[in-house]
This record gives C-alpha cells, structure tokens and sequence, in this order.
C-alpha cells in the first residue's frame, strides 16, 4: 500500500468516527498521545488526553454544529479539507445555516495524525449562530422531530461517503 492510500485509510477512519459520527470520545484515538492541535480560535492543545477533554466539553455544548466535509487533498503524510460547520434549519422551507472550516492534518503512521490544525470562519460562525437560534425561537424550538433529524444525518452521511468515493 502507499503512504499517500494508508493515510487516506485514516483520514476517513478519523472523519467517520468525529465529524460523521459524532463520536467525540473515541475521535481523539485517531490522534497520537502526543499531538500537537492547534485551533485558531480556541487555543493550541498538546497531547491526546488535553484534545479529548476539550472536544467532549466543547461537543456538548455545540451538539448542534454538524460538519458536512466539502474536499479534501492528501499529498504525501498531509491532508488539506474543507468542510462547512452546519446548523439545521429548523424550518424545513429554509436552507441550512453553514460558516466554513478549514483543516491541515499530518499523519504520523500507524493509522495516527500527530498534527491537527483548524480554521473557521468566527465572523460566519457568530453570524450562523445569531441565524440558527433566531429561528428555533421563530418555530418554537421544533423543527427536527418526526424523524426529519435522523433524515438529515443519513443525508450528511450519503455526501461524506460521496466525497470519499471521488477521493476529495
């Protein structure tokens, strides 16, 4: 297998298990023990254990932030992707609400990053945010039930797999 196949291998492994997922517990175990993890807006973590204890607490509040994966490069040991940060629209008549995200990954082998750094678009973050709970308040807090929320993950789910059957 080449280097640029075994990386890809655990690039979707690791997309699957966070951002299809949503499994932000066992996410971190794509990672290396000693990761180095920026993110631009909340700060630079080192270590597995640090990256886990914030994506958990982070996800629990944010639990209604999807990632949706737009592409994504592999060239060598490094993943370039691009991904929209999603809020579902809470009325089914109206788009969902996305700001953009961006990620650089380095692979260190065994199935492992030991490099993660992220970009996002705090402006159309705040924006989307101010957007999605204007809404949920406008319908009175409904919008994904009646199994239009399991629909809208298995959507999200059909792109990502579609994205990995082009490759990027």
């Amino acid at each position: 297998m080449s280097l640029e196949t075994e990386v890809e291998q655990a690039f979707h492994a690791c997309w699957t298990t966070g951002s299809v997922n949503e499994d932000w517990a066992a996410w971190p175990d794509h990672l290396t023990e000693d990761v180095h993890y920026v993110e631009r807006h909340f700060g630079t973590m080192h270590g597995r254990d640090a990256v886990r204890a914030w994506i958990t607490d982070l996800m629990v509040v944010r639990a209604d932030v999807h990632a949706v994966l737009e592409w994504y490069v592999v060239k060598g040991r490094r993943v370039i992707l691009s991904m929209q940060n999603r809020y579902y629209a809470a009325d089914p008549a109206q788009p969902h609400i996305d700001f953009a995200g961006l990620t650089v990954l380095e692979y260190a082998g065994d199935g492992l990053f030991g490099y993660e750094e992220d970009y996002w678009d705090l402006a159309g973050a705040r924006t989307a945010y101010e957007r999605f709970t204007a809404e949920v308040e406008r319908v009175g807090g409904r919008g994904l039930e009646d199994g239009r929320l399991e629909q809208l993950q298995a959507e999200r789910r059909a792109a990502t797999e579609a994205v990995f059957a082009r490759g990027g």
